[in-house]
């Protein structure tokens, strides 16, 4: 058997000197290119580094922006109560993440196959500033896979599979919010 945190392949495995949930990542600057919506700093953390730590909540979503409403496929993995995107699962540092502390997860009424998070950040000026997240588990640029089987056979199998993801991932983040009220001992 594998060691919890092992990276998968034979050779990777990997020794924390502390639980991989108690390990610190590092935190940089928030850069005003950063803040559509957000008021923290998002945590830079590599995506290899936060799929270590997730207990397999990991994955491909696609996510609809403030500004450019057009679907990104982005690699996402939730941690500490936030939902990281990134742009691939090498990358860097994320594109950004999502505080789920306090945040209402939903099944989106206006976007087929969609989880929808709404945020709250209290801001002394403002009030409370609200953002709605769209994420789905559609892949825009898929292409149907029709050996043997008839193009609504494809689409039937493929919104099947969409449908098993969207449950899996809204479990995961109503698992993660739900975090937010457990009192701590």
């Amino acid at each position: 058997g594998r060691e919890p945190g092992s990276g998968g392949e034979p050779g990777s495995e990997l020794h924390f000197p502390q639980p991989p949930a108690a390990r610190p990542l590092h935190r940089s600057p928030r850069r005003p290119s950063q803040s559509m919506g957000q008021t923290s700093s998002v945590q830079r953390a590599r995506a290899k580094d936060i799929k270590r730590v997730c207990d397999n909540r990991f994955g491909w979503l696609s996510k609809a922006g403030l500004t450019n409403t057009k679907l990104q496929r982005r690699w996402c993995a939730i941690h500490n109560l936030k939902l990281y995107y990134y742009e691939n699962p090498r990358a860097t540092e994320p594109k950004g993440a999502v505080d789920l502390k306090g945040a209402i997860v939903s099944i989106s009424k206006r976007v087929k196959l969609a989880i929808e998070i709404e945020t709250g950040v209290l801001i002394a000026e403002k009030g409370l500033e609200k953002r709605v997240y769209v994420f789905t588990t559609v892949d825009p640029e898929l292409q149907l896979r029709t050996e043997g089987v008839t193009v609504e056979e494809a689409r039937r199998e493929q919104r099947r599979v969409d449908k098993n993801n969207l449950d899996k991932w809204f479990g995961w983040l109503q698992e993660e919010t739900a975090k937010t009220f457990m009192p701590k001992y």
